[in-house]
């Protein structure tokens, strides 16, 4: 089985050099849509790290995200992405991902 992420957990682009991070807000076989970290405010980075643990709390907030107009969202294929955190676990790839 594919492990697919889910809304509150953070991926990294695997087809740009620079692999920037994405939190996800919805998934689904071959998608994945979420907002760039770059693009969030100082105050929701912050609510986001102090939710780490909180996998309910994370969701709640990345879909909260997700139903803003004004962020940008990028939907990129599943195996064009990398884990970088799922529940504060060690990271591992989803497949296709290179880490």
């Amino acid at each position: 089985m594919t492990l697919q992420p889910t809304a509150g957990e953070i991926v990294a682009i695997t087809t740009t050099d620079s692999e920037p991070l994405l939190l996800v807000y919805r998934s689904n076989d071959d998608h994945v849509t979420g907002v760039l970290l770059a693009d969030l405010a100082t105050e929701t980075l912050h609510r986001l790290r102090a939710s780490e643990r909180n996998t309910a709390t994370r969701r709640q907030l990345a879909q909260a995200i997700g139903r803003t107009d004004d962020l940008m969202s990028f939907t990129v294929p599943l195996t064009d992405c990398a884990l970088v955190e799922r529940d504060s676990s060690c990271p591992e790839p989803f497949e296709g991902g290179d880490r």
